[in-house]
């Protein structure tokens, strides 16, 4: 068993995470770009890692069950069966799997998340 620790998650310069390019579906004119760490992958698919996203409105591709705690930033997810939820750092939130539903990033957002299966 690995322990991998990832100090001042919120504090790492944006510059030193991965370039995850473009968001796939972009709403908005302004096109959120993606960067993270992944801490770690399962063979089933699910993976740990850290998420940043830069302002945009987009829509939600990740279709596992997941937990994230959000670190910075400021967001809408708007589920498409749902109410608005108003994340802000210091919130974790929890998808089950198959939440569908639409991202406006309001002020480039970061998380540590865990996706997984649920079959």
């Amino acid at each position: 068993m690995a322990v991998k620790p990832i100090k001042a998650v919120a504090d790492i310069p944006s510059e030193e995470l991965d370039d995850w390019g473009p968001v796939e579906l972009p709403i908005s004119e302004e096109i959120s770009l993606l960067r993270g760490i992944i801490i770690n992958e399962h063979e089933d698919g699910s993976e740990a890692g850290v998420w940043e996203c830069t302002p945009g409105i987009w829509t939600r591709q990740v279709m596992d069950a997941e937990i994230s705690s959000f670190v910075k930033g400021h967001a809408h997810f708007h589920p498409d069966d749902g109410e608005t939820i108003d994340i802000k750092a210091g919130d974790t939130v929890y998808f089950d799997d198959n939440s569908k539903g639409t991202w406006e990033v309001l002020e480039t957002v970061r998380k540590a998340y865990l996706t997984f299966k649920r079959n």
